[in-house]
């Protein structure tokens, strides 16, 4: 089998046509956001585990561009995520607030929030430590295991860390509404959603959001650090404009996978005619949100410390995916650190909306079927940022034609007279002479060149541009 044919059994089994309200794109898109956001949620260091032991570690960074996809993923996969943590949240300031009451009470006082959880090995043994003879080992072990279960072992969890720390999840539209929500990342890592709505949105981030990923952003009173796995949605449009005017602030941005529209290719495999037999993974929408509550209970049942973990052989795989990562390079530069887990991720969370409810007998689907999948996105991705490059060059190029042929209207005129009023590069306008030569729209005699008249330039370079994988 092709990876058509496998991206094409896994859109069946996951009824992409329907997710994406007809549209393959718009359905594959989407699939692709709630495995990704579904592997954001998880504790920090969940992941893959190989027979081998190996673990890949999930959580990926991504950007949403275009009208539908931007749609979708606010309505299905942030709202739902955004109305866990809101509920977390208020349920935590409610019973802030009846416990205040019950202080009012004083003698009569009928509970406290007084943390009674027992304490983790990390913390036992550092009260061995500071209590115990320095000189004299303990019993049973000795005091560099104690100082290795200290810095191994996370404090147990108290409901002031969950005061202080309630958010598996942050929304902000500007750099200092994220910065002010940071310090309360639950366990230091948190999934972020941000929206970029104006050109300016994506510079002001540009100081904040580099540091954010690689989790090197002081947030805690003791100078503890956050780590953000970023979902970005260009809710303005924005990204065309943005990278054909490239800025070091906004450079951030080609960390992140793109997730786009558009039919810069490759297209989505069609399926045969007739009706193929698949059996369909029911209710998308409804398993996310039910797999989006299940992570927020991992994260909060006790479980600090312990990630989510999944068995599955993806070695294999994984290391095909890295090299075709590195075939990708020179396409897009970086690729092979902002799409490293973007396998894993998809593994984990396809694996996670499948265990969010009960599945239909027969349904299955394939880790092949991902790894097409993960090839198809990148590509996708590859194109869209190359038609915008080629695009910007095109109509570059085109404005100084129109120049060029301005400036030669009722005059005869040698090169330089053209290239240094028009402040052009000498070479450059050479070339878009001699384009513009074999067009029949100017000609040269000698050193001079003059106007001919007839045909007119093209409205618009990208109706020549057709880029397919």
């Amino acid at each position: 089998m092709h990876d058509a044919e496998h991206l094409l059994a896994l859109m069946g089994a996951f009824d992409v046509a329907s997710l994406g309200d007809g549209d393959a794109v718009a359905g594959i898109n989407q699939l692709a956001a709630m495995a990704v956001a579904l592997a954001n949620l998880a504790l920090p260091r969940s992941g893959i585990v190989t027979p081998e032991g190996r673990r890949l570690e999930v959580g990926c960074n991504l950007l949403a561009t275009g009208p539908r996809v931007t749609s979708s993923i606010l309505d299905e996969v942030i709202a739902p995520i955004s109305r866990c943590q809101n509920n977390l949240v208020a349920q935590v300031t409610r019973l802030l607030k009846h416990d205040r009451a019950e202080e009012a009470r004083g003698l009569n006082r009928r509970w406290k929030l007084d943390g009674k959880t027992k304490p983790s090995a990390g913390e036992s043994a550092l009260l061995d430590l500071m209590t115990g003879d320095p000189d004299d080992d303990p019993l049973f072990t000795n005091r560099r295991d104690q100082w290795l279960k200290v810095v191994t072992e996370a404090p147990s969890d108290h409901f002031d860390d969950l005061r202080r720390c309630p958010r598996a999840f942050i929304a902000a539209a500007t750099p200092k509404l994220l910065k002010d929500q940071l310090p309360g990342a639950h366990d230091g890592q948190a999934a972020v959603a941000i929206s970029l709505n104006r050109m300016a949105d994506a510079k002001k981030f540009g100081t904040l959001c580099p540091a954010l990923m690689d989790g090197l952003i002081p947030c805690g009173p003791s100078g503890e650090t956050v780590k953000g796995r970023l979902l970005v949605i260009d809710t303005g449009g924005l990204l065309r404009d943005i990278a054909t005017a490239p800025d070091d602030k906004n450079a951030w941005l080609g960390r992140l996978l793109w997730l786009v529209e558009g039919n810069a290719g490759p297209n989505p495999p069609t399926p045969p005619a007739g009706k193929a037999d698949i059996v369909r993974l029911p209710n998308l929408t409804t398993r996310f949100e039910n797999a989006v509550r299940f992570l927020f209970v991992d994260r909060l049942n006790g479980s600090k410390g312990q990630p989510v973990t999944f068995e599955c052989d993806i070695a294999g795989s994984q290391d095909r995916w890295m090299g075709f990562l590195a075939e990708m390079e020179k396409l897009l530069p970086g690729i092979s650190s902002t799409a490293r887990r973007l396998l894993s991720s998809l593994v984990f969370g396809l694996r996670k909306l499948v265990a969010a409810d009960k599945a239909p007998q027969g349904f299955k689907f394939t880790l092949t079927g991902i790894e097409a999948l993960v090839r198809f996105l990148v590509h996708r991705m590859a194109n869209y940022r190359a038609a915008i490059v080629f695009s910007a060059d095109d109509a570059r190029k085109l404005r100084f034609k129109r120049r060029i042929l301005t400036k030669l209207e009722g005059a005869s005129l040698d090169s330089r007279s053209i290239y240094h009023p028009l402040h052009l590069p000498a070479d450059l306008c050479e070339e878009l002479l001699g384009e513009l030569e074999a067009s029949n729209l100017v000609r040269r005699s000698g050193r001079i060149w003059e106007r001919v008249g007839g045909k007119g330039l093209p409205a618009d370079p990208d109706d020549r541009l057709q880029l397919v994988v």
